[in-house]
């Protein structure tokens, strides 16, 4: 009895240092990819549309989703089928700048670094501007007609070591 607390602090210790240092160990032995892709389902793609915009999945008509992860950030694009007022909404939380849309800007900024995607066509929209803004760790662009109630979302976050986004689309 007299050696049980001793052994037991010292199993403890141990215990604690090997938990601190798995997730390192894992990382050195078993890197993550470069960038990988995560589809989601049409409801989980509704579900994230209406939390950025703040609204109910009802109104939010329909949504496709892509991300794309790297060991920098991610990038996700996003589809959406939705009336007016949401996208409203958003833009004035949001506090989004409007931005001229030429040629150039929906090249580099909306056509470049998508994946080829059937449902990704911001072009047509046929639209001279879109909105954009910037957090700490985001900068977001929006682009969406009123009259086809079609939108598409772009949000690139920058990641740093500490802090990882949430698994959630």
């Amino acid at each position: 009895m007299k050696y049980f607390f001793p052994v037991l602090m010292g199993v403890l210790i141990v215990l604690g240092l090997v938990l601190t240092a798995t997730p390192y160990i894992a990382d050195w032995l078993l890197p993550v990819s470069a960038s990988s892709y995560q589809q989601a389902k049409p409801e989980d793609a509704r579900q994230a549309v209406a939390d950025w915009f703040g609204v109910k999945p009802e109104q939010i008509k329909s949504a496709q989703a892509l991300r794309q992860r790297t060991a920098t950030g991610s990038t996700a694009w996003l589809m959406f089928e939705a009336t007016r007022e949401p996208v409203v909404q958003f833009v004035i939380n949001a506090r989004l700048k409007q931005e001229t849309l030429d040629p150039a800007s929906l090249q580099t900024l909306w056509l470049t670094a998508a994946p080829k995607l059937a449902w990704w066509q911001p072009a047509e929209l046929k639209r001279e501007t879109y909105f954009s803004g910037k957090t700490e760790k985001r900068s977001l662009a929006l682009m969406y007609n009123e009259t086809l109630q079609k939108g598409y979302l772009l949000v690139k976050t920058t990641e740093t070591a500490k802090s990882k986004p949430k698994n959630s689309f």
